[in-house]
């Protein structure tokens, strides 16, 4: 058996701790550092993938277009027909709102508009839930 009391208990030098602790802020410095050039490498690298396809595909297109120059002819003619029937539609949409507007009374006006608003808050009791309390925030997180 050993005996204990014969033992000193020795201190660390000096400024020890604050040397330690400087340390470790300046490794952590530094992988903060490495960790955000991996990061912003990563990025870059990312971006210009990203315009290199774009590119890639552009140039996919303007080649297509250059061999069949009579896929433009195609496509402005699909655009017209387009226009046409987005014409038509909203032509028969500025009718009927007319219709109704001319044809409608001032009180089922005001029904249609309360109706509308009913179905509104309806709508917003069914998506937040019961208790429009219960989506209140609060700084500092207690109540």
């Amino acid at each position: 058996m050993r005996n204990e009391k014969t033992f000193t208990l020795m201190s660390p030098a000096p400024g020890f701790t604050s040397r330690v602790m400087a340390r470790v802020a300046e490794r952590e410095r530094v992988q903060a550092r490495r960790r955000a050039m991996i990061g912003s490498a990563l990025l870059v690298v990312v971006a210009v993938i990203i315009v290199a396809l774009i590119v890639w595909w552009l140039i996919s297109w303007v080649a297509v277009l250059v061999v069949t120059p009579q896929v433009i002819v195609s496509v402005l003619d699909v655009c017209g027909t387009l226009v046409f029937w987005l014409g038509v539609a909203l032509n028969a949409i500025w009718v009927v709102v007319r219709a109704v507007a001319e044809n409608i009374s001032v009180v089922s006006m005001a029904v249609l508009a309360a109706t509308v608003c009913a179905l509104t808050v309806l709508w917003l009791r069914v998506v937040v839930g019961p208790s429009f309390a219960s989506q209140t925030i609060f700084v500092g997180g207690s109540r």
